[in-house]
């Protein structure tokens, strides 16, 4: 199979047929540049011509890398191919014009794609929450309301629908997969007796219950002489749901020291210490949470992933409050040997953030380089889930409806539910529903 692409952005241009192509399809093809517009795939004597509506814009290296090159609209089209009611078209149109050996295709999927893969919208966009986060609403995807479809694998999936109009099967080749995963925000609730005062404070002035407030200090002296779990010390809990499943759990520790903004717990205490060597001595994993500030500063990465102790081999993580800078996070963590991130999530929703539910390998915007490092994204997180779909059963139901999404195009559904979220007062009736989550799993 031989594409022809034009001479410009041709870097650009190569990674998305890459990742599109090798990673997503497992197709082999050859790459050749021509003095003409529009993308040309050329096999026996079958040809698809994918109209170039953005990069040929551009004639000069990065200099698409413009807020005004995000379209305010977009529209949503109906064709042949598609595998859905309609396909939401972000650069080009709804042109398609077929004969017997030829396809023409008016949406750019190339470009469409490497918006949605390269996340180069929020490089972008100035506007940042107070944690120095693309706010959920200004996204593309959220703004027209496409943000629960996994764009990109309906892209592939039309082009692979007129790959096979033309008499060529190509197999997907990926297979549906559960991945929980758990943020280690908190380590124990009542570490510290201050909190226990609190806690027993909120049960009074705020749930108004003097008897919750009178259980809150037995439990914490049950704790304290080891004869019962502290609420967040959910590991042991979390390990056997995953594992009668058949799934495995990941757990993603901070590492960073009390005293340090927004440390909860030492990652070298000896508790921690053993609930990570006990995770990794299951067949489960360990991953890094990276502290509040890490996530643009590679000297602090650095120095959290140095301290967690010998023998947890740390390959994968998440950025801590999904802060997230593009492309300096992915960049630290492909210098610091990271294989898997998996901070592509929304803040305030659930669904497709980078566009797709398969795992692809990660471009650098500005060095204009793949990376080894492949993205991971997180697709359903218990906080947004709840935030957006406070009745339990609109919150499951939502849960299955993306699950069955993921399923369909035989993708990763990744979730995240933190430790934390089980054993306290707003919580507490979710946990019927997470055990649920992971059977239908």
């Amino acid at each position: 199979m031989i594409i022809q692409i034009p001479n410009n952005n041709i870097l650009e241009r190569k990674y998305i047929i890459d990742v599109l192509f090798s990673e997503f399809f497992g197709i082999d093809c050859e790459i050749e540049t021509y003095d003409d517009k529009n993308y040309i795939i050329k096999f026996q004597d079958k040809e698809i011509e994918i109209k170039d509506a953005f990069f040929d814009n551009f004639p000069e290296k990065l200099s698409y890398l413009k807020k005004e090159n995000i379209p305010e609209k977009v529209i949503f089209s109906e064709n042949q191919f598609i595998p859905e009611a309609n396909i939401p078209i972000i650069y080009g149109n709804s042109d398609i014009e077929v004969a017997e050996n030829k396809i023409f295709c008016g949406i750019d999927i190339f470009a469409s794609s490497f918006f949605m893969l390269t996340r180069w919208e929020e490089y972008v966009i100035s506007e940042k929450d107070k944690h120095g986060r693309i706010p959920d609403e200004l996204q593309l995807s959220v703004r027209n309301n496409f943000q629960e479809r996994p764009v990109v694998n309906e892209y592939l999936e039309m082009l692979r629908n007129m790959f096979r109009f033309l008499g060529i099967e190509i197999e997907n080749k990926h297979q549906y997969k559960a991945k929980i995963t758990h943020d280690v925000d908190f380590f124990a609730r009542y570490d510290k007796f201050s909190k226990l005062i609190k806690a027993a404070g909120g049960d009074i002035f705020k749930r108004k219950n003097f008897k919750k407030s009178v259980n809150t200090f037995k439990t914490y002296f049950q704790i304290k002489k080891g004869k019962t779990n502290d609420p967040y010390d959910t590991f042991d809990y979390l390990i056997n749901l995953s594992e009668k499943a058949g799934l495995k759990s990941r757990f993603y520790f901070i590492p960073a020291m009390i005293g340090e903004e927004d440390a909860q717990y030492n990652i070298t205490d000896e508790q921690a210490v053993k609930t990570m060597a006990k995770i990794q001595s299951k067949g489960h994993i360990v991953g890094i949470h990276g502290a509040y500030r890490s996530y643009n500063n590679e000297d602090l990465f650095n120095k959290e992933l140095k301290r967690f102790p010998e023998g947890i081999k740390i390959t994968e993580g998440r950025q801590h409050y999904l802060r997230f800078d593009n492309p300096e996070t992915w960049q630290i963590q492909e210098n610091a040997g990271l294989k898997f991130d998996g901070t592509m999530s929304f803040i305030n929703h659930v669904g497709f953030r980078a566009g797709t539910c398969y795992n692809y390998s990660l471009f650098n915007i500005l060095t204009r380089k793949k990376l080894e490092l492949k993205e991971c994204p997180l697709i359903f997180m218990e906080q947004a889930a709840r935030k957006k779909y406070p009745d339990k059963e609109l919150f499951f139901s939502k849960f299955a409806i993306l699950r069955n999404r993921v399923k369909k195009y035989e993708g990763n559904f990744v979730i995240l539910w933190h430790n934390n979220n089980f054993n306290i007062d707003e919580w507490e009736n979710y946990k019927e529903i997470y055990e649920h989550i992971i059977r239908t799993l």
